[in-house]
């Protein structure tokens, strides 16, 4: 698009057109089991950015007893 018919458009439709918008694209969540993680605090939900609320995996343990957080 010509920047004179971008200015024509609204602020929020520029950002759109753009990619400036947050939200639109969808978000690629984590996949298979990952030590780095954020717990709930009692063992049971976990969540590994980029991931957001409602995507949350199951803590477990690993063969060496090591926690994990698994999707």
């Amino acid at each position: 698009m010509k920047n004179s018919n971008l200015k024509k458009l609204s602020r929020e439709a520029q950002k759109s057109i753009s990619g400036g918008v947050r939200g639109l694209e969808p978000i690629q969540c984590a996949t298979g089991c990952h030590k780095n993680y954020l717990g709930d605090g009692q063992g049971i939900l976990c969540i590994v950015p980029p991931c957001q609320s409602p995507n949350f995996g199951t803590q477990s343990q690993d063969a060496n007893g090591r926690w994990q957080c698994c999707y």
